[in-house]
């Protein structure tokens, strides 16, 4: 599934993760997004003058000195929309955009009718409280609460802005395309780093040390309450495959940063801006990271030309360890989803559609790190077809193969050693040939 737009806007704050961990203030009325002139250059006034006695606090609590002031000011909420057009614009091609619209509905994580870019426009401008631009160096934050609210949105920011001058943030503007795996655990480091000094910033005042606190992670279910007590509808609204993508850099990532800070302190945050994380995986494990445990490198062969004329591949991806977790977890349970995704070695995903037809087929192969690993997925996987598809006509069903006549066309799961193979939305009326897309697949 390629996640490619749910990271391209990888500056953006989400509002949502504010108070999931931290005991906050009681809430305070604020101007709303249609506040008088006066109130808006006040607010603006006093994010500029706030910046540098922030920024001084963010730079020594993280150990990173400011190599250049950072320019700050407000954005209204139809700027702040302006921009993150611009982002997809500026990260993603339509091409990519729909190849993940149609990859979310292949995998029956949003419904056919799901237009990703529009919907996509209006959840992160109901969720954005601030950015960080790397292109100008600038800093702005959301006009429409005022200062004492926006402060821990304002050391989140101004920790990007240290890492840009410190890491050189734009180079990960431009991510080849067939492995954001690997660009989503980037943008988890990215913003881990900037979640957890947030929040480091918070309990210094109490006493706290983030380090010696319950994982991060552990509180991820209470952004949904958060999001149900703020009334916040487009993310209730959200396929919850994106509310989890939306979710993950800053929650998992923030987890993997308070392991860092256990183990190696700042400077080992910091040096994993050069020791990059390679996967979702080694986020979501340490120690998978400290071990330097790399992906298997999987590669399948473009069989458009086995499909027909009328078919062609749109897409190319790695699901990694959270990918597969999403997948599996919409239908099964997440305890159970975790289980069958933690022995993840390697996969590549490739979406075909039929010109025609518009008919999608998705074919994905995936390497494990033991054969139970890869039986224990197989297993999932073909729980989660079964939970997917209740009416589905079983064909084939085996400890090594798994077959379903469903309503998009048939699924097959096939079990090798440590490999799972999955074709799904194979034509029904041409199920007789998917034994030539089996084997082609499994040649590599």
């Amino acid at each position: 599934m390629s996640k490619r737009t749910l990271t391209g806007l990888a500056l953006l704050l989400l509002i949502i993760i504010h108070a999931t961990f931290v005991a906050q203030q009681p809430a305070r009325k604020t101007p709303g997004p249609k506040a008088d002139a006066a109130s808006t250059k006040t607010r603006a006034e006093e994010v500029v003058a706030a910046t540098g006695e922030i920024l001084e606090e963010v730079s020594k609590l993280r150990r990173l000195k400011p190599l250049t002031p950072v320019k700050s000011g407000t954005k209204s909420r139809a700027e702040i929309e302006q921009e993150i057009i611009r982002g997809f614009e500026e990260t993603t091609t339509p091409e990519e955009i729909e190849a993940a619209n149609k990859a979310l509905i292949a995998y029956g994580l949003a419904p056919k009718d799901f237009r990703y870019r529009e919907f996509m426009i209006k959840l992160m401008t109901e969720q954005v409280a601030g950015f960080y631009r790397p292109k100008s160096k600038e800093l702005f934050i959301a006009d429409w609460n005022d200062l004492e609210q926006q402060k821990p949105v304002m050391v989140h920011e101004l920790q990007h802005a240290l890492q840009d001058q410190h890491f050189n943030l734009r180079r990960f503007e431009k991510w080849p395309n067939g492995d954001s795996d690997r660009e989503a655990a980037i943008h988890a480091l990215i913003e881990g780093d900037a979640t957890a000094l947030m929040y480091a910033h918070q309990l210094k005042g109490m006493g706290m040390d983030i380090s010696k606190l319950p994982p991060i992670s552990s509180f991820s279910d209470q952004s949904l309450a958060q999001a149900e007590r703020d009334k916040q509808a487009v993310f209730l609204a959200a396929p919850a495959s994106l509310r989890e993508s939306l979710i993950f850099p800053y929650v998992y990532g923030a987890t993997f940063v308070q392991e860092m800070l256990k183990k190696r302190g700042w400077d080992g945050v910091s040096q994993a801006f050069t020791d990059l994380p390679q996967s979702t995986e080694q986020i979501l494990h340490f120690d998978k990271y400290a071990a330097k445990e790399v992906p298997i490198k999987v590669e399948l062969p473009d069989i458009s030309k086995l499909l027909g004329a009328d078919w062609k591949r749109i897409d190319a991806d790695v699901n990694g360890e959270f990918g597969y977790f999403l997948i599996l977890s919409e239908f099964i349970g997440k305890k159970e989803a975790r289980t069958a995704t933690a022995g993840w070695g390697g996969d590549q995903s490739t979406l075909y559609e039929n010109a025609k037809t518009g008919q999608l087929l998705l074919a994905h192969l995936s390497q494990w790190d033991t054969a139970k690993d890869a039986a224990e997925f197989f297993r999932a996987y073909a729980e989660r077809t079964r939970k997917r598809y209740p009416q589905a006509r079983t064909a084939t069903k085996t400890d090594t193969e798994c077959a379903f006549q469903t309503p998009d066309g048939e699924s097959v799961i096939q079990l090798r050693e440590q490999s799972v193979l999955v074709i799904e939305g194979f034509p029904a009326n041409q199920s007789a040939e998917w034994t030539k897309l089996s084997d082609a697949l499994w040649k590599k």
